[in-house]
């Protein structure tokens, strides 16, 4: 690694450190602040990795290509949107209570962390691991593999805020999971933005309930349609990666 890479990466490190920790240094009673704090910090570390990117010359910006591999995007948004408990919504036994202005202020937020992080751990880490990994066998593989793995090990900061090691540990498994889908979203599209687009989805469905509303969206039809959809696009997701992995414009650098 030269001393600019170097330098660049410890910057992005430090980014990262930075909007995971600031929430807790400032957290005034005001509910809607958290929500705000959140945006802004991940926004500003959004705007530094755009920096960094561009710097390193990884090519992850660009408008996304969907003309050669939709299926991969669209079962990513699939997934997405079914981690939202429609039957329990449908059926009352889950509801959204907030105002428009706090739902509103919500998609803020899964935007903003769906962006930031896409940037940070696919259109950063990902690129960067698989200039490293280039000529290897299943260098694509790894690289989603290693950038996923980062991506849900970074959630153990959630214990300093006393979050139970239970709760962490079953965010660092589905962190890893939809790493590894937003890495295939890369693969395919050859662009950051999409990514961030489908894991705000996601993040939104999957935490709407129970951030702003009440009730339990989970039933066994939803448990069963999560799994079964999960299992199946994690075998294409896996069978995808290996199948590229000698795609030497796969990611292209400067």
């Amino acid at each position: 690694m030269t001393k600019r890479e170097k330098i660049l990466f410890a910057a992005a490190v430090t980014v990262l450190v930075f909007c995971e920790l600031a929430g807790w240094v400032l957290r005034p009673d005001a509910a809607w602040f958290p929500m705000a704090e959140t945006i802004l910090t991940r926004l500003i570390g959004a705007a530094v990795f755009v920096v960094l990117i561009r710097r390193m010359g990884y090519r992850t910006l660009g408008v996304p290509d969907l003309s050669q591999r939709p299926v991969i995007p669209l079962l990513a948004l699939l997934v997405a949107v079914n981690n939202l408990p429609w039957i329990g919504l449908f059926t009352g036994r889950a509801r959204i209570d907030a105002s428009p202005g706090r739902i509103l202020l919500f998609i803020g937020e899964c935007l903003a962390v769906g962006l930031f992080e896409e940037l940070a751990f696919r259109g950063f880490l990902m690129p960067y691991c698989l200039s490293r990994l280039r000529g290897r066998p299943h260098a694509v593989f790894l690289a989603a593999l290693i950038s996923s793995a980062l991506f849900g090990l970074v959630h153990l900061v959630n214990l300093l805020s006393g979050a139970s090691p239970g709760a962490v540990l079953m965010q660092i498994g589905y962190s890893f999971l939809i790493g590894g889908m937003c890495a295939c979203v890369l693969v395919a599209s050859r662009s950051v933005w999409l990514c961030a687009a489908i894991h705000a989805v996601y993040n939104f469905c999957g935490t709407v309930v129970p951030r702003l509303g009440s009730g339990n969206g989970w039933d066994p039809v939803t448990i069963a349609v999560t799994v079964l959809l999960g299992f199946f696009t994690a075998v294409l997701r896996v069978r995808f990666l290996r199948q590229t992995e000698d795609d030497a414009d796969l990611l292209p650098m400067k």
